[in-house]
């Protein structure tokens, strides 16, 4: 679709009716231009660790490869749940490459959301917000259930207690579909642990080789998906109540 822009915009500025379409590359060299990919993650197989293409998009691992190498004048921004491989292998290197991953909102930009639902006078509203990473999409999800509910925050969600309404299990359901087996049960692994887990203790665990489960951490940190401070690894309380729930 993108040569097809692109070939048709020179056709009309210059106009030889035998002009031939360039490769993508060439076009990014001759125009300066902001091109933006949603939804990235559609280009990888479902089932399988982090990156790997689907079949019909192998023309991307090309395209990726050719912009991180090749000299161009345009802007490649990509959003989704995970990177290219491509990506995650130069991004410590000296490069024009940039990864960002979206933390969740901070304190008062949250209650602006709670204010809505009329949760933001709450006294437990900022454990509430910490309990969902101040995620946009799980509080609204949240909050519309304690408003339906009639309730509070400090009712509904006494101490550690994490509400997983049905619009938010889809959610997570989705991500959850795209893991491969493997990673699933370092989820299961991880979803038995309260506090954060050492490497080395992991590496004891008598179900996972430890080649493979260094295989699924690497992809399931591409995926965001688990959290590491230096040699230990955990995963969101709401993850880990939808896991529990999903091994019961």
């Amino acid at each position: 679709m993108l040569i097809q822009l692109f070939s048709h915009s020179e056709k009309q500025d210059s106009s030889p009716t035998n002009q031939k379409r360039l490769p993508l590359i060439k076009y990014l060299q001759n125009h300066r231009c902001l091109i933006i990919l949603d939804d990235v993650h559609n280009l990888f197989c479902s089932g399988e660790l982090a990156g790997k293409y689907k079949p019909e998009s192998e023309e991307y691992r090309s395209l990726f490869k050719q912009i991180e190498k090749l000299s161009h004048q345009s802007c490649f921004m990509l959003i989704g749940w995970e990177q290219p491989r491509e990506v995650t292998q130069v991004k410590s290197q000296n490069t024009s490459i940039r990864t960002l991953q979206v933390k969740g909102l901070h304190i008062a930009a949250a209650r602006e959301i709670l204010r809505d639902y009329g949760l933001e006078e709450s006294d437990n509203s900022e454990t509430f917000i910490h309990r969902y990473q101040g995620n946009p999409l799980w509080l609204k999800s949240v909050a519309n259930l304690i408003q339906d509910l009639g309730g509070g925050v400090t009712e509904l969600l006494p101490n550690d207690t994490i509400l997983l309404p049905e619009d938010l299990k889809d959610v997570l359901q989705q991500q959850f579909d795209r893991l491969s087996e493997l990673e699933k049960q370092v989820i299961s692994l991880l979803a038995k642990e309260s506090q954060p887990i050492n490497r080395a203790k992991l590496l004891e665990n008598d179900i996972i080789p430890a080649s493979d489960l260094l295989n699924a951490l690497q992809s399931l940190s591409r995926r965001c998906l688990i959290e590491q401070q230096a040699n230990f690894y955990t995963i969101s309380p709401v993850l880990r109540q939808y896991a529990i729930a999903q091994a019961v």
